[in-house]
């Protein structure tokens, strides 16, 4: 996602900076005319090498699945940004981009930004780093863009599960997805920024239309040209999943509506299934 969002704005003729802990990634952007440090953004090297700069954009992944990789990435290099941000009286739009995990299971019931709670420890450090960013102590306008599941070009996860699963998925169907396309990700993160952001504020990035798994599955596999394949809780995945209760993944619908309303965005792409059939059709 970093990636498309420096491409963007190298299109769009404007000068980038990245930090990236991933060397191979580190090249991929110098050839595409970003400048780049590579290291941890939990770490504060990369403090002296982020200047002249109106806006910033913190899209940092987890270091590692586990809790600590939670730790360093979301909460201290949280810390570490707003360090960098109070260190040099940040004046631009600071923008940081949390998950929709931070919502526990409403059964099915449509949630807004105000609904997050720490109902388990992931959710408790992504909400710890959402506040360490908003609470920095600059003139910076700070805002939180939690991001629902991401697919796009090149990660259709859901579509290669199905070409690959024989008749039957492991897991459940009767959940809802909050999905996002990469390409709908920029334009939202670019509508925030291009608004100043809105200091404080904290918006949900998801599309239009939450699906229960089973719809989307059965969609995509319409598309194609399959029969779909039924759900079944005792096969192991390949994929580790995050559980609320060590079974079920959270059903939950979350709105995008104040994003919409705010900064006039709308998403391309209005649903998953309306996403993941033009990535297979094209």
């Amino acid at each position: 996602m970093g990636r498309a969002f420096a491409q963007r704005e190298r299109a769009l003729g404007n000068r980038v900076l990245a930090v990236t802990r991933n060397s191979d990634m580190g090249a991929r952007l110098r050839d595409e005319g970003v400048s780049v440090f590579e290291g941890n953004v939990h770490e504060s090297g990369w403090h002296a090498f982020a200047r002249d700069v109106n806006w910033a954009l913190n899209c940092v992944s987890a270091a590692s699945p586990d809790l600590e990789g939670y730790r360093l990435s979301y909460g201290e290099g949280n810390r570490s940004f707003a360090r960098w941000m109070e260190a040099s009286r940040f004046e631009g739009s600071a923008l940081f981009t949390g998950s929709v995990s931070v919502y526990a299971d409403s059964e099915g019931r449509w949630l807004d930004e105000a609904k997050a709670e720490a109902h388990s420890e992931r959710a408790e450090i992504l909400l710890e780093g959402e506040r360490a960013f908003l609470e920095a102590d600059c003139p910076a306008a700070k805002s939180v863009a939690r991001l629902g599941g991401i697919y796009g070009p090149g990660r259709s996860f859901l579509a290669d599960r199905i070409q690959a699963s024989s008749g039957a998925l492991p897991g459940y169907g009767d959940y809802f997805l909050n999905l996002i396309r990469l390409e709908d990700i920029v334009t939202a993160l670019e509508a925030i920024l291009a608004g100043g952001c809105m200091d404080g504020g904290v918006f949900n990035v998801v599309d239009d239309a939450p699906m229960l798994k089973a719809d989307l599955v059965a969609g995509l596999a319409e598309t194609l040209g399959m029969e779909p394949p039924r759900f079944d809780p005792n096969l192991k995945s390949a994929r580790g999943s995050r559980r609320l209760d060590g079974q079920r993944p959270a059903n939950r619908r979350i709105s995008n509506r104040r994003l919409k309303e705010r900064f006039g965005w709308e998403p391309h792409f209005a649903s998953g299934l309306a996403g993941m059939a033009d990535l297979i059709s094209s």
